[in-house]
């Protein structure tokens, strides 16, 4: 039941494949209006100028010679009628294609910039959802040529209908049971709409397998795994994958590929092996039998005829392969017409700096149905810092992506000073933020870039020189060969520098200095650290902290001492708050754990100094 709704999704009306072409075509009139008139405008010269040199012409001058004119007025007459269309076709052609090449990367721009901009506008949730993830993939990779060829498929459907009209015209003078024999290939148009369908659910199909085959492809030559490959069996395994992927993609050629094949002939034949035989047969019989058509009629009508079939069958086609790249940009419109669950309410207000109150927030990823978060409540005063604490996987980062809104409480609400945030505007709530996450990344942009995170501004230079001292990266990226202009990564500068994991994370970290926000968040920005670097680190956040919120997660729980609150998090749920004080008081398990660290730094001490 459900595959046939889904296959019926697949099948598009004529109108809304009109409404595809007319939006691929605004698209490219909006970008560059003069490559589509220079395309119609091509497309009608060559369907003239093949309408004149392989029929007009030649009827012209064979009955020109059985009527006794002479050579001289022939030729001349002849070489103009062939002249004047070739010589348009010389001057546009290379025209057009430099005019295109130009087109194409403005359109792609605009369309790719769009879609860019819609990725930042879905939930998060959206990309760990396969099926949309899968979406997404596709439009990102197909919709650029798709649209352009469907824009075209268009004006080569104009040209279609242009030399119908001529050689319809021209044989209904002579004999109107040509058209007929014309008009047989259009009964295998439904062969074609057939192939269509099965070769999108081909590709749509392919699609998974392919992604999955270029996933494992990436990590063999992807620089960020390349130790693990050698460390571990992770080769066998990814290999083991890709063989998987491969295979499936073997199995949907086979499923799919003889049908394929089956109605490529059906669809060819009915013109190749039926429609041209019998009109000339026809054509010959009358000329030769009945002879009531002339020698230049009879060679004509052969072309002719063979010449409006072709227009019918492009017809079909074009109108056809419109309707294919149609359904390919419906998985596009569909991802740009995708409503994001989270967007700004008409009356949303901007945020003013205050109080944060978590009040009995539960959340559970989609599609799970064990809560990551249970009964949460907390209160994040205006300067106040605290500290997040507890084992892997109690939900300290998943309560992260809820303060930042990157998420919504599945139970409970989360507010800011009384406001709850769904009624705030979500960039510029999240604007209040400066944050560094555990997994962060670094970007393949100069070391400033990489601080910034923002096109430059004047006066930025100073801000980012103190942000890299206050995070402790000052002084290797001063050793680099152009200091903050130093490229990161070698994936586009060979020059680039490649900067150990605790470096690089100095450089995210010095993000958080630079950005001038209410609220700083740090979730285990001390992973790569070493204690003394930490310690220092976490100085300096305190510093640059003054005056505003910090939230901090550290599996050290050292860093929480000067902490203004601590909450304890176990299973999803808050199991101790307090201060340092309060808690070490309560003798818990947040007590516990700090002896325990405690305890092993001691003992790290002592085998030290008994070593020296």
């Amino acid at each position: 039941m459900k595959k046939d709704k889904k296959d019926k999704k697949k099948k598009l009306s004529f109108k809304m494949v009109v409404k595809d072409c007319a939006y691929a075509i605004r698209l490219v009139v909006t970008t560059s209006p003069i490559t589509l008139l220079l395309r119609i405008l091509l497309e009608l010269i060559n369907t003239f100028s093949s309408f004149i040199v392989g029929t007009f012409v030649v009827r012209y001058i064979i009955n020109s010679f059985e009527t006794g004119l002479d050579f001289k007025t022939v030729a001349l007459s002849a070489g103009v009628m062939i002249a004047v269309p070739l010589l348009l076709q010389l001057i546009i052609n290379p025209l057009i294609t430099i005019v295109e090449d130009v087109a194409f990367i403005k359109v792609e721009k605009k369309v790719l910039g769009g879609l860019y901009d819609k990725c930042t506008e879905v939930e998060l949730a959206c990309f760990e959802n396969p099926e949309f993830y899968d979406k997404y993939v596709k439009a990102t990779g197909e919709i650029n040529w798709r649209m352009w060829n469907l824009t075209w498929a268009v004006t080569h459907l104009l040209g279609a209908i242009v030399g119908m009209m001529l050689y319809g015209s021209l044989l209904f003078t002579m004999d109107p049971a040509f058209i007929v024999f014309a008009i047989l290939p259009l009964f295998g148009a439904f062969i074609k709409k057939k192939a269509n369908v099965l070769w999108h659910k081909h590709t749509t199909e392919d699609k998974e397998y392919h992604r999955r085959a270029k996933y494992a492809q990436r990590v063999f030559y992807s620089g960020e795994y390349a130790k693990e490959i050698r460390l571990s069996n992770a080769k066998e395994f990814l290999l083991q994958r890709y063989e998987q992927a491969s295979n499936g993609r073997v199995e949907v050629v086979k499923k799919y590929g003889i049908k394929e094949m089956l109605l490529e002939l059906a669809h060819t034949g009915l013109q190749t092996i039926i429609t041209n035989p019998l009109a000339i047969a026809y054509a010959v019989w009358r000329t030769v039998v009945s002879g009531t058509l002339g020698i230049g009629d009879c060679a004509v009508v052969i072309n002719s005829v063979s010449s409006l079939t072709g227009t019918f069958t492009q017809i079909t086609d074009r109108y056809y392969r419109a309707h294919e790249h149609a359904l390919f940009f419906e998985d596009f419109r569909g991802f740009m017409d995708y409503d994001p669950k989270m967007k700004d309410k008409k009356d949303a207000r901007s945020p003013e700096r205050g109080t944060i109150r978590l009040e009995n927030v539960s959340f559970k990823y989609e599609g799970s149905d064990s809560l990551v978060l249970k009964n949460v409540s907390m209160k994040i005063g205006k300067n106040e810092k605290i500290a997040l604490v507890g084992h892997n996987g109690a939900g300290k980062s998943t309560l992260i992506k809820l303060l930042l809104r990157l998420y919504d409480p599945t139970e409970g609400q989360i507010t800011l000073d009384g406001t709850p945030l769904s009624e705030l505007k979500l960039r510029e709530y999240r604007d209040m933020f400066s944050v560094v996450f555990q997994d962060f990344k670094v970007i393949s942009l100069p070391v400033a870039e990489n601080v910034l995170m923002r096109p430059r501004e004047e006066g930025d230079e100073e801000k980012i020189l103190e942000a890299l001292k206050s995070s402790g990266a000052y002084e290797r990226i001063m050793e680099l060969p152009n200091g903050i202009e130093t490229m990161l990564t070698k994936e586009f500068d060979e020059d680039g520098a490649v900067l150990s994991v605790g470096q690089a994370q100095k450089v995210a970290i010095a993000h958080a200095f630079l950005k001038d926000a209410p609220f700083i968040i740090l979730d285990e920005p001390s992973s790569a650290l070493d204690p003394v670097a930490e310690n220092e680190m976490y100085n300096n956040m305190m510093r640059a902290g003054e005056g505003k919120a910090m939230i901090f997660i550290s599996h050290r729980l050292s860093s929480a001492v000067s902490a203004d609150r601590i909450y304890m998090l176990e299973n999803g749920e808050v199991i101790e708050s307090g201060s340092h004080a309060e808690l070490m008081a309560l003798d818990g398990k947040y007590a516990d754990m700090f002896k325990k660290q405690a305890q092993n730094y001691v003992d790290i001490d002592r085998e030290e100094g008994e070593n020296e």
